[in-house]
């Protein structure tokens, strides 16, 4: 499927990866796989930051696809992160900032190349 919400976990990745660590995108990429990150990418926040990315992008995913199918149009940015922030559990070495800039860059993948119905 081209338009997965494994492609905007790892276009999120991708654009995170200089604020957030630039193994980031190799540790989607391995728990995509779901194989076990190498030991060079074993630092905790980087693999809760990783963990954090793909839930939010599958959650957002499955938010939009539910919510387009009760209306015309998809939910806005604000609307899916206001339901991100409310309803998903954060690990404890996540800062609020991370986050939030994981959600934001998630919502802007996501709304580029929306699912379709």
């Amino acid at each position: 499927m081209p338009n997965a919400f494994d492609d905007v976990a790892r276009r999120a990745a991708q654009r995170l990866s200089r604020d957030l660590g630039r193994n980031l995108p190799a540790t989607v990429e391995a728990q995509l796989q779901a194989g076990k990150p190498a030991e060079r990418f074993e630092p905790g926040t980087l693999i809760a930051l990783a963990a954090l990315l793909l839930n939010v992008a599958k959650f957002a995913w499955d938010i939009y696809r539910d919510r387009k199918k009760d209306a015309k149009t998809g939910p806005s940015a604000d609307v899916l992160a206001r339901t991100i922030r409310l309803e998903l559990k954060v690990d404890t070495s996540v800062s609020t900032e991370q986050r939030d800039k994981i959600i934001g860059t998630v919502m802007d993948e996501l709304l580029k190349d929306p699912p379709r119905s």
